[in-house]
């Protein structure tokens, strides 16, 4: 488990599987663009079995407050085309968001995979609407890098993101 000031990031836990899934439904409906596939449930509990969630090329993790509370998710895949991982995030609840609690987050799962996996370059895919994602990946030392224009499909529209990225002698100690 990693710990910062406010937050906790670890894997989800077996008992924790059915509440995790309502949770991804209700966001999925809530928002334009929501960053992960989530599959039947049927299918979201075999790939659990069989991974945890967490493999070499992929892996995610909740982020819950002191409470224990699920408050989101962080996870990451790696690039089929460079030597990268790509993160994605998001804080299910609005009531949660503008917190810092993100920010922190990311700085402690980008530490960690630095310190943990055989990469230099991790990455961010953040549509280009998406303000307060910016701002997160901006706070904690992503460097924007270009526009990739209608590289996502998302509600019946193409979508621009804005790629950020992180370098291993980037990071924050």
């Amino acid at each position: 488990m990693l710990e910062g000031r406010n937050i906790k990031i670890r894997p989800i836990k077996k008992s924790e599987l059915d509440h995790f899934f309502s949770i991804l439904e209700i966001a999925q409906m809530k928002n334009d663009f929501f960053p992960f596939n989530v599959e039947s449930e049927y299918n979201f509990k075999k790939d659990y079995e069989s991974t945890g969630f967490w493999q070499d090329a992929d892996g995610l993790a909740l982020i819950l407050n002191f409470d224990n509370e699920i408050i989101g998710m962080i996870s990451f895949i790696k690039s089929i085309f460079l030597e990268a991982l790509e993160l994605k995030y998001i804080i299910f609840e609005e009531k949660n968001r503008g917190k810092g609690f993100m920010k922190e987050a990311l700085n402690i799962f980008s530490a960690f995979l630095f310190a943990n996996r055989k990469i230099n370059r991790l990455q961010l895919a953040i549509p280009d609407y998406h303000r307060a994602s910016i701002a997160v990946a901006q706070k904690c030392g992503y460097i924007f890098e270009g526009i990739a224009r209608e590289a996502i499909f998302s509600n019946g529209n193409y979508l621009d993101v804005c790629i950020y990225s992180l370098l291993r002698k980037e990071v924050k100690r």
